[in-house]
């Protein structure tokens, strides 16, 4: 087994960069103003441990925007209706309606489409009531 190797200070900041940002390591690093070849991105990119700190630096992230009090059903909504826009834009008509059908269902606008009611819009006292006639014979039922 191979030494480990130490990460040098601007990688855990490239990390952050990366996680936050979703750039390559040669984007954080130009961002950062490291001077770095492709060969050597390469490399570090290979390495377990700056593979398992950008996972961590990523689940962290994910978990700060997650338990942000400004996060509802409301940005979510938002946020899919400015995707939604922009399919539009590049031509992605159906794609847009997609999401704009899955919005109405966040919204409440339309039920699940495999609940169908067969009692239609009969309340529970017009079951009762039904169940009292047939109980009483005054509705004769026959099987088919």
């Amino acid at each position: 087994m191979g030494r480990p190797i130490k990460l040098d200070d601007w990688h855990l900041d490239a990390i952050q960069l990366m996680a936050r940002t979703g750039c390559s390591l040669k984007q954080a690093a130009t961002e950062l103003e490291i001077p770095v070849t492709n060969e050597d991105c390469l490399n570090i990119m290979r390495r377990a441990s700056f593979l398992r700190l950008l996972w961590s630096a990523r689940h962290q992230y994910f978990a700060e925007l997650a338990n942000d009090p400004n996060f509802s059903i409301n940005t979510v909504v938002g946020k899919m209706l400015a995707l939604a826009q922009k399919l539009e834009e590049e031509g992605s008509h159906d794609k847009s309606s997609e999401v704009l059908f899955k919005l109405a269902k966040i919204k409440g606008w339309m039920g699940p489409e495999s609940q169908v009611s067969v009692f239609g819009s009969l309340s529970q006292r017009d079951l009762d009531a039904i169940k009292a006639k047939i109980k009483g014979g005054e509705i004769d039922v026959k099987p088919n």
